[in-house]
């Protein structure tokens, strides 16, 4: 437990508490959250994460719940659960309290099924509103009892208030009648009324004096023919008193025998409102929940103390299976990156969402153990050394293989060779415990071990090759540059000294980091072509995404032209045949020189406009899908028919045309490839039920039958589509189709090529004494 206290202090977690507890709203919810500690157990964690990701929902779809209170009672309720009397101020702020509670009982009612862990607690919370009901029925806002608390209390008051004026008025009198005051005022003393009199003219105001100014100067008498009134005064603001005092005792009794209830109401929402406090945080920080187990992966995971500065500090990393050791020049970020590995961590566990990308993963550790800093101690004579080794000997006892290790500068602070074979040591140890171990150094034997262990691996962070600034980024794969000639050249050291100690490096060591420096800028090369392809890429989708829009505004925009063109000829062609019928009447009864058109003429003119209406129906408008490929199919697939609602096996196809041929039942239909598409229902199967209500119960006339009944729906659809033709031509308003009971696929049929046809306005089941179920009537328009 100390190591893990240690660890926390150590990576500033205290500081994300402080952070953390300004969005809390009551100080409750905020002692809680300033008491925060990490959970160490998965499935703590993970019902710590659902209530904080609840609590976001929350925020996001039902606003910000008021779980303000601004003075903390709990004071006020123990010492209500002595049996003490409470004043009128401290029953209001109960009153306040308790209106908290009642508004964190409620907390997502309204979407109660998709935060159940938040439900739960609300459920929890005891219902308090009779005592809230009976405080703010007697207490003011200001404290005071109302003067409806009691009967008694009204009448007292107001015998208070009448007495009173009795009193003022008899004093005013007696002020009067005297001469020579300079002033007619009158103010209280010891609860009395009484008049400041100059001391010279205490002769002319006989009474009684209850005080005297410091000076001596002033005196202040009650009149004595006031006295009377101002004892009778006294006597009823006593009663009033006592009366005040009794209805206190009173509601403090009441508040003693529920300050259990209520400071358990109290806690219950002052959990509440610490999630809350997690979900503002999450929110106003773009905080992401991490992903919990697989590998350790850490995808533009933000310091969150560093959030808002100036530098972009943001780390990308993934661990080896056992750890990763991070080399590197000062102040290039090493210790960011630690510290940012372990603070998300802890907050991870504590139930907070991260600076991070949402595809950030990590287990739940059973401790967080860091070795960070210098934590030398010259009162108890320890070196920064032996601090260090003392900490990461307490550590190497406590890790396990669910912990997590971060070592800062690890072999530090000694000669280099021993400490370099030292933190070798002790991170061969903890990849033997299986403990996700990540070290900071600068010593290259490290480095080197690092890169032949099959637990580790290494990684740098770099500085601008140009401004020596730290970039923030961390590089998985090779070690890092130190730097320190370039650095000390920046900072001002003279050249010839930087010279020199460039020439007494070690010949390899130089080479080396030659080929380190060449190997970032490459890097840099890289990640600077990549970003640019990745703009592109970006805004190549977005014009892709624009030019599909204006395409899909455009298909719209036609398919609207060309509708509105089909129902302006449809009702064309419908005016166009209603004259016809019209002339024909007309005609037969005309009598004139010129001879009346023939029946012949009068029908070929009849079909013609059928033909015309025929060819408007909407599936001969409906417009080509350009975009969509070819249908595959062969010979045995299930396909659907759409335009004809019929349901097929292929036959045969598609040939070089582009035509197929289905079957259906015994016959064979040809068709092109792009009217037919597979599907997953049997042949011969009904097709879903369209049903459209007509808009009355009877029809204009219903004497026009078809009988399809022992028909398949294939071979009925011809003849449905001649019969409504021949239905048209002859200006019906409305016909019946009888097709029987049965299964019911045959009306299936006929209703969903009904839905589809042009010339039919609405259709239903015939009247019961007309066919009923067996028979559809269709009204034409």
């Amino acid at each position: 437990m100390r190591l893990r206290a240690r660890s926390l202090a150590l990576l500033e977690f205290d500081a994300v508490r402080a952070q953390l507890a300004q969005y809390a709203a009551n100080p409750i919810s905020r002692e809680l959250v300033l008491t925060l500690e990490p959970a160490y157990d998965a499935d703590l964690v993970a019902v710590r994460q659902a209530e904080t990701a609840e609590a976001r929902l929350l925020l996001e779809e039902d606003g910000s719940p008021n779980l303000t209170m601004t003075r903390d009672v709990r004071p006020i309720l123990e010492r209500a659960a002595l049996w003490a009397a409470l004043t009128g101020d401290e029953l209001h702020a109960v009153a306040d309290a308790i209106g908290l509670v009642r508004r964190a009982k409620a907390l997502g009612a309204r979407v109660r099924r998709r935060v159940p862990h938040l439900h739960a607690i609300a459920r929890a919370v005891p219902d308090l509103r009779g005592l809230e009901r009976e405080l703010r029925a007697k207490v003011s806002p200001s404290g005071e009892l109302l003067d409806d608390a009691t009967p008694y209390l009204r009448e007292a008051r107001a015998e208070t208030r009448a007495a009173y004026r009795r009193a003022l008025d008899r004093v005013e009198r007696a002020l009067g009648r005297a001469e020579a005051l300079q002033e007619q005022l009158v103010t209280v003393r010891n609860e009395r009324l009484v008049a400041p009199v100059k001391s010279e003219f205490r002769g002319r105001l006989p009474g009684i004096v209850h005080a005297v100014s410091d000076s001596g100067a002033t005196l202040f008498v009650e009149p004595i023919e006031a006295v009377e009134a101002t004892n009778a005064w006294r006597e009823r603001a006593a009663a009033e008193r006592e009366e005040s005092e009794r209805i206190l005792r009173r509601l403090s009794a009441s508040v003693g025998r529920r300050a259990a209830d209520l400071g358990y109401a109290l806690e219950l929402a002052g959990r509440l409102d610490a999630t809350l406090a997690k979900a503002r945080y999450a929110l106003a920080n773009g905080a992401s929940p991490i992903l919990s187990g697989g590998p350790s992966r850490l995808h533009e995971g933000r310091h969150p103390l560093l959030e808002g500065s100036a530098e972009p500090v943001s780390m990308d990393f993934e661990t080896a299976p056992s750890g990763l050791v991070v080399t590197g020049p000062n102040t290039g970020g090493k210790t960011v990156a630690l510290k940012t590995l372990g603070l998300l961590a802890l907050m991870h566990q504590a139930g907070l969402q991260t600076p991070c990308a949402p595809t950030t993963r990590l287990p739940v550790f059973d401790a967080v153990y860091a070795d960070v800093g210098d934590q030398q101690s010259i009162q108890a004579s320890v070196s920064t050394f032996s601090s260090h080794v003392a900490n990461i000997a307490a550590i190497l006892r406590a890790a396990t293989e669910r912990s997590l290790v971060l070592l800062d500068e690890a072999g530090t602070s000694t000669d280099p060779e021993e400490g370099s074979a030292l933190a070798q040591a002790i991170l061969a140890h903890l990849a033997e415990r299986g403990a996700l171990t990540v070290a900071t150094t600068h010593h290259r034997a490290v480095a080197a071990f690092a890169e032949g262990h099959e637990s580790y691996a290494n990684a740098s962070v770099e500085l601008d090759a140009d401004t020596l600034a730290p970039t923030y980024r961390l590089t998985r794969g090779a070690p890092g540059r130190s730097y320190a000639f370039a650095i000390a050249r920046r900072i001002g050291l003279d050249a010839e000294v930087v010279r020199a100690a460039e020439a007494l490096q070690d010949p390899q060591r130089r080479t080396t980091e030659e080929l380190l420096e060449a190997m970032q800028r490459e890097r840099e090369t890289l990640r600077q072509r990549l970003d640019e392809a990745e703009a592109a890429r970006r805004e190549a989708a977005a014009a892709q995404a624009e030019m599909e829009r204006q395409l899909a505004e455009a298909a719209a925009a036609r398919a609207a032209v060309v509708e509105e063109t089909r129902r302006s000829l449809q009702t064309h062609a419908r005016e166009v045949m209603a004259r016809l019928k019209r002339a024909e009447a007309a005609a037969a009864w005309q009598t004139s020189a010129a001879p009346p058109p023939s029946a012949g003429e009068i029908a070929a003119v009849r079909d013609e406009v059928a033909a015309v209406q025929r060819s408007l129906r909407p599936r001969n408008w409906s417009a080509p899908n350009a975009r969509s490929p070819s249908p595959e199919f062969a010979p045995g697939d299930t396909v659907e028919v759409a335009s004809l609602g019929i349901i097929g096996t292929l036959a045969d196809g598609p040939d070089d045309s582009g035509r197929v041929e289905v079957r259906v039942g015994s016959a064979r239909v040809q068709l092109a490839a792009s009217q037919v598409r597979k599907t997953d229902a049997l042949a011969d199967a009904p097709p879903p039920r369209t049903t459209i209500r007509l808009a009355d119960d009877g029809l204009g006339q219903s004497n026009i039958e078809l009988d399809v009944r022992g028909q398949r729906v294939h071979e009925c659809l011809e003849q449905l589509d001649a019969f409504l033709d021949r239905a048209l031509r002859d200006s019906q308003d409305a016909v019946r189709i009888v097709h029987g009971k049965g299964t019911g696929a045959l009306r299936h049929g006929v209703w969903r090529h009904l839905a589809s046809h042009a010339a039919v306005a609405a259709f239903d089941y015939a009247p019961p004494e007309r066919g009923g179920d067996g028979a559809t009537e269709v009204r034409l328009g």
